[in-house]
C-alpha cells in the first residue's frame, strides 16, 4: 500500500516536507515546517509505515507508547519527548490509532443533497449580487432623466 493510497482511504492530505518526502502532517498545525509536526511516513520497506510523535515532554511520550504498543505497534526509535513507531498499514485499528494520536486532520465527505442545496444557494445569492450592481435607474424602472413621481 502506498501513502496516497492510504491517504485516500482515511481521508487525509499528503503534503511533502522540505526533504521531498511524502507525508501525512498532523498536530501543531501551525509548525514552521511540515516535519516539525506529528506524522505518518511510508517507513520504506514495503509493509509498514511510521508514526512520528513530536510531543515536546516525556511523560506525553511515555503514555503514547503505552497506548499503542499493546495494539501491535513497534517503537523505533524512543527519545524524550518523541520518537517514531512502525505499524502495518493493512491494520484497520493500528491506521484509526496512528491518524489519531498524530491529530490528523480527516477531510469531510459531502452528501450530495447538502451539495445540491449549497449550489442553490450559491445561485441565488450570485443572481442577488447582480441584480445590486445594477444601476439605481434601471432598478427603478424609470428613465434616464426621469423624475420619480414621489419627488415631483
Amino acid at each position: 500500500m502506498t501513502i496516497e493510497e492510504f491517504a485516500a482511504k482515511h481521508r487525509v492530505r499528503v503534503r511533502r516536507d522540505s526533504c521531498n518526502d511524502e507525508i501525512i502532517p498532523g498536530r501543531p498545525h501551525k509548525a514552521a515546517r511540515q516535519e516539525n509536526r506529528s506524522h505518518v511516513y511510508d517507513h520504506g520497506d514495503g509493509e509498514h509505515f511510521g508514526l512520528a510523535l513530536m510531543l515536546g515532554n516525556p511523560r506525553k511520550w511515555t503514555f503514547a507508547k503505552q497506548r499503542l504498543v499493546p495494539l501491535g505497534f513497534v517503537v523505533k526509535q524512543d527519545g524524550d519527548g518523541e520518537g517514531n513507531l512502525l505499524f502495518d498499514p493493512t491494520d484497520e485499528a493500528q491506521a484509526k490509532a496512528a491518524l489519531k494520536e498524530a491529530g490528523v486532520k480527516r477531510r469531510k465527505v459531502v452528501s450530495e443533497a447538502v451539495a445540491a442545496r449549497s449550489a442553490e444557494r450559491l445561485k441565488r445569492m450570485r443572481a442577488a449580487e447582480q441584480g445590486r450592481q445594477a444601476t439605481p435607474e434601471s432598478q427603478d424602472g424609470l428613465e434616464e432623466g426621469e423624475k420619480h413621481p414621489k419627488s415631483a
